[in-house]
């Protein structure tokens, strides 16, 4: 009898740790797709020349795709008219067998 309740106990923790194991792939997951998103936003933003219309769109589009999406232009020399821009992207970082739920960031420049 006891060899069963052994054997019942080890498949129970074997379940809730694959189980947890897969919540954090499928988190790392999320957040390595985040930063690609985040590295494609800041290419358009910069081949677009800093158009308000370009980032406009990428912000409507991060919104549709579940992220929330800020960029704040600055001047960085004003005599020979440099441009650069702060973009961050908030994303959910998300565990849900452990009810994890956390917002995160990604930054970066677009120059």
């Amino acid at each position: 009898m006891g060899q069963i309740m052994k054997t019942y106990l080890g498949i129970f923790f074997l379940l809730v740790t694959g189980m947890v194991g897969i919540g954090v792939i499928t988190a790392g997951i999320q957040s390595a797709n985040a930063r690609n998103y985040h590295a494609d936003v800041i290419s358009e933003i910069e081949c677009s020349n800093f158009n308000d219309a370009v980032v406009a769109s990428c912000r409507q589009q991060a919104q549709d795709a579940g992220y929330k999406l800020e960029v704040k232009k600055m001047v960085y020399n004003a005599q020979e008219h440099v441009q650069i821009a702060e973009v961050i992207l908030h994303y959910e970082y998300a565990i849900p067998v452990l009810n994890l739920l956390t917002e995160h960031q990604v930054r970066g420049f677009a120059k």
